[in-house]
């Protein structure tokens, strides 16, 4: 009797602990399914859960959804180790730690009406949830970026790549099938999303186009500006009337010839202003290109051609010695001066085919200054001519085009022979008599 009461005894003490631990078995995934669902918004998926962490006062740093599916857990579609995942959620990490030990099938039960027990209410359609999982056919983003900006080129980025920024192609195109947190530009050339792409900003084409594949997909906006079609379905060619050739060419003639007695006038104005400072020294530099105009034309001529060398290799030693550094400022007062040299080569010149011109005119009381300006109309006056004769056009064109090549070689000459008289003057031996 008394061993049959001892059994009795243990009986039900066993059958009291068994309830009281089964109660406590029930308690803690409770507790744990509303400590979750205060820290996540919680959406049950055919694999798991999607815990989403944006919303206010919900989640921690930098991680929007997180996948839950069994004891594997993807972080914005990544997979996540526990250290990492600690780096992400920081507190919050225990919690989903604590789902991804139980199955697939009981963390769909903890967060659905039939899991928890509770008798299920009139049949109603399942509300879509506005959160999809994590696309899984990128995979992990083996290589990040901060930002990837190229102008006048394109950019790509590959489907293994993970860019925190912004993707900016200038002058060129915007390939992106990898993940992109900030916004994709292309100005002047065209963006293409392939079946892996992720943009979580906006998509903006300047001038282009977007070619965006189906499994493409896009957070923000999409900006197309673009300039429309050119339709030219209207459009025919007409020949211009011959009135209309004949004044298109008499303007632009009358415009040269213009642009000619300008230039002319400005050469004069300077060769008198030469005349004024430095007349001796341009009768010397007159005397030595009538002595010697063979000699002064080469001169000249090698004058010309060693410039540009010259002057880059004295660039380059300037600013290769340190000392030579402060003089560079004076290189362009050289060119200036060697320019001044030059005008007053060519007012020598004029001066003497001047003088010869008035005394074989007659004009025996011509000062210097009219025998200068004189001589300096007398170089250009085949280009002036030219550009006369130019405007009456038609058959006129091919004494225009003889007598404007004319001009340009006689006023090449007298530069080039000026120049070198310059050099023979300041240089040279004086000439003999």
């Amino acid at each position: 009797m008394k061993a049959k009461t001892i059994c009795v005894a243990l009986g039900l003490s066993w059958a009291l602990c068994s309830a009281a631990f089964a109660q406590g078995g029930r308690a803690a995934p409770e507790e744990l399914r509303r400590q979750v669902e205060r820290r996540f918004e919680v959406v049950v998926v055919r694999d798991g859960l999607v815990l989403r962490a944006d919303g206010p006062g919900r989640g921690a740093r930098g991680a929007r959804t997180v996948e839950v599916s069994g004891g594997t857990i993807i972080v914005d579609g990544a997979p996540a180790t526990g250290a990492e995942l600690r780096d992400t959620l920081g507190a919050d990490a225990d919690l989903v730690l604590q789902l991804s030990y139980l199955d697939v099938a009981t963390q769909r039960a903890l967060f659905t009406e039939a899991g928890r027990g509770v008798a299920p209410g009139p049949e109603r359609p399942a509300a879509q949830p506005d959160l999809e999982p994590p696309d899984r056919r990128e995979g992990a983003r083996n290589r990040q970026a901060s930002e990837r900006i190229r102008i006048g080129g394109s950019v790509r980025v590959e489907s293994d790549e993970l860019i925190r920024g912004d993707v900016v192609a200038v002058g060129g195109s915007a390939r992106v099938f990898g993940e992109v947190r900030g916004d994709v530009a292309a100005i002047g050339g065209v963006v293409e999303l392939g079946p892996t792409a992720i943009v979580r900003g906006d998509v903006t084409v300047v001038g282009g186009t977007l070619r965006r594949d189906p499994g493409a997909r896009i957070e923000g906006e999409t900006h197309e500006i673009g300039i429309g079609a050119i339709d030219m379905s209207d459009w025919r060619f007409s020949m211009p009337s011959l009135a209309a050739l004949w004044w298109g060419w008499t303007l632009s003639a009358v415009y040269s010839l213009v642009a000619s007695i300008v230039r002319v006038s400005v050469l004069c104005l300077l060769a008198a202003l030469v005349m004024l400072v430095a007349r001796d020294y341009v009768e010397r530099v007159s005397a030595r290109a009538a002595a010697e105009p063979f000699k002064a034309g080469a001169i000249g001529f090698l004058a010309q051609v060693l410039f540009i060398p010259i002057l880059v290799v004295v660039i380059l030693l300037l600013v290769v010695t340190i000392i030579g550094i402060p003089l560079l400022v004076l290189v362009p007062f050289a060119i200036l001066g060697l320019g001044i040299f030059g005008l007053i080569g060519f007012t020598a010149v004029g001066y003497h085919l001047g003088r010869l011109l008035t005394a074989r005119l007659g004009w025996t009381d011509a000062g210097p200054f009219a025998a200068t300006i004189a001589g300096i109309l007398l170089v250009v006056s085949p280009v002036l001519v030219a550009r006369l004769i130019g405007i009456g056009g038609g058959v006129l064109y091919p004494m225009t085009v003889g007598l404007g090549l004319v001009g340009v070689i006689v006023e090449y000459v007298a530069w080039t022979v000026g120049f070198g008289a310059v050099a023979l003057a300041r240089f040279g031996r004086p000439a003999a008599n």
